[in-house]
């Protein structure tokens, strides 16, 4: 266990809080040695797994359509009309080989499906460029792409691609930053946390889309493989890596909902509650790393009837000063508690401190990588296993990315990056309802693409001028 270092909120980030948010605790700490601490683990007792209409459904193409639904993809394919005549009306001239001369607007829902399942076909099958996909190369040939829909027509739904009306930007409400994407945002969020309730164990943590092109409020995060990005604060259950919620990192002026807010709350505590508000006082076990973990939030979340375990920066307000200054020798611990808050550091190959309000100071025996058994403080082996659930969604996804490095629109390449945690969520949730404990991701993957295009592509999609092949079925 490591000490995680992660960029800084601004401290000019909004809060919209209810009037009737309750008062912040006392900042009081009484810190003494842990000779009589008892520690309690909130009682777990809330439901968890698929909700609503998902409950008992297995069929992956009709848990995927809970979440990219008809009014989500009707949305889509009324904004994408709606901003191709916008563009060619702008264009004062245009290239009599242009593309745009031959557009015709999507005339239904099917199309835009078809759409979707070739993005997640592109996501299985890795090429370096859009049109490689099309190419009728012996070496290179995928006849699947031009059976179905032409090069020219592909490429023009995704250039014209779009979630919101431009001309409605003098009345929308929403965060300024998001406005292209904001209606995406909004939905999928929404269904997120209606389909599914997690487990137990929660975790929140920092993940990035990769995005090196200009943008106002691109992310430097060293420690992220992207590095560069995107940035979204997310919360996801621990062992499935099912994103839950999500709020995008926009700069000083995200705003952060939650009722649980006052004036003096840290930055960092803010983003948490508005992430876990609805799952609160359910029993739930909350696991962070140091950037956002303080003694305060800890003392508030426990009020709240739920769980807080994660590593801890010296640096943060009220940690305990014995606990700051014990010099220790690898093997060694110092703890104290304040009422259910306890904090604890170990010296391994480097200090560690961890913060939990039902550790104590407890230590099991574990086997190392090299099968030699040490001895190490229960709440860093429970904090190792539990930590993981948005690294594990991110490393779900890895193999599979939708979003092309190569993107001139940052809204589309976020577009894509959330089509592609839709579908690792709907195979988590098919995973609970079939009783399985593991579904081999590949095969759920193809098996969604086909079930989408033998719906939504057989005689559905219309015969538009461009590269196709002869055979005009789903394989």
């Amino acid at each position: 266990v490591g000490e995680v270092i992660g960029s800084e909120c601004s401290d000019n980030v909004q809060f919209a809080t209810a009037s009737s948010a309750p008062s912040a605790l006392s900042d009081t700490f009484m810190w003494e040695d842990m000779t009589n601490y008892v520690g309690q683990r909130e009682q777990f007792v809330d439901n968890c797994g698929p909700q609503n209409e998902a409950q008992n459904e297995t069929h992956c193409a009709k848990v995927f359509k809970m979440f990219f639904d008809d009014e989500l993809v009707e949305l889509i394919v009324r904004e994408t009309n709606t901003y191709a005549a916008q563009k060619i009306q702008a264009r004062s001239f245009i290239p009599l080989r242009s593309r745009m001369r031959d557009w015709k607007p999507v005339t239904n829902k099917d199309e835009m499906y078809v759409v979707l399942a070739l993005f997640m076909l592109m996501g299985i099958i890795q090429k370096p460029t859009l049109r490689s996909y099309f190419s009728k190369n012996c070496i290179l040939a995928t006849p699947i792409f031009g059976s179905i829909i032409s090069m020219d027509r592909f490429e023009s739904i995704c250039n014209f691609m779009h979630f919101n009306n431009n001309d409605n930007i003098g009345t929308y409400q929403g965060p300024s930053k998001l406005f292209k994407i904001y209606p995406v945002l909004s939905h999928l969020n929404t269904k997120f946390q209606s389909l599914y309730l997690p487990g137990q164990n929660i975790a929140i943590d920092e993940s990035l889309t990769l995005w090196r092109g200009r943008l106002s409020f691109r992310q430097y995060i060293p420690l992220k493989s992207s590095k560069f990005g995107i940035k979204s604060y997310e919360l996801c259950e621990s062992s499935s890596g099912y994103l839950w919620s999500f709020i995008i990192y926009t700069g000083k002026d995200t705003v952060f909902q939650t009722a649980f807010v006052s004036g003096d709350t840290n930055k960092t505590a803010t983003i948490v509650l508005s992430l876990v508000e609805p799952l609160l006082k359910k029993g739930r076990t909350l696991w962070m790393d140091n950037f956002y973990n303080s003694p305060a939030l800890a003392q508030r979340l426990k009020s709240l009837k739920t769980d807080c375990v994660g590593t801890l920066r010296l640096s943060r307000k009220n940690v305990p000063q014995k606990v700051k200054d014990k010099k220790l020798k690898k093997g060694e611990l110092v703890a104290q508690h304040s009422g259910p808050v306890s904090v604890l550091k170990w010296k391994d190959k480097k200090e560690v401190t961890m913060i939990s309000t039902y550790h104590g100071e407890e230590t099991k025996m574990k086997l190392t990588k090299c099968r030699q058994e040490k001895q190490k403080p229960v709440s860093v082996l429970d904090y190792n296993e539990n930590m993981g659930g948005v690294d594990r969604k991110d490393q779900l996804l890895q193999p599979y990315l939708l979003e092309r490095k190569k993107m001139t629109k940052w809204y589309i390449k976020l577009f894509r990056r959330l089509l592609n945690i839709a579908v690792l969520n709907c195979m988590v949730i098919c995973c609970a309802n079939s009783g399985q404990t593991k579904i081999d991701h590949f095969k759920f993957r193809v098996e969604l693409v086909q079930a989408l295009l033998i719906e939504h592509a057989s005689g559905s999609v219309r015969k538009f001028q461009g590269h196709h092949s002869t055979d005009k079925n789903v394989p």
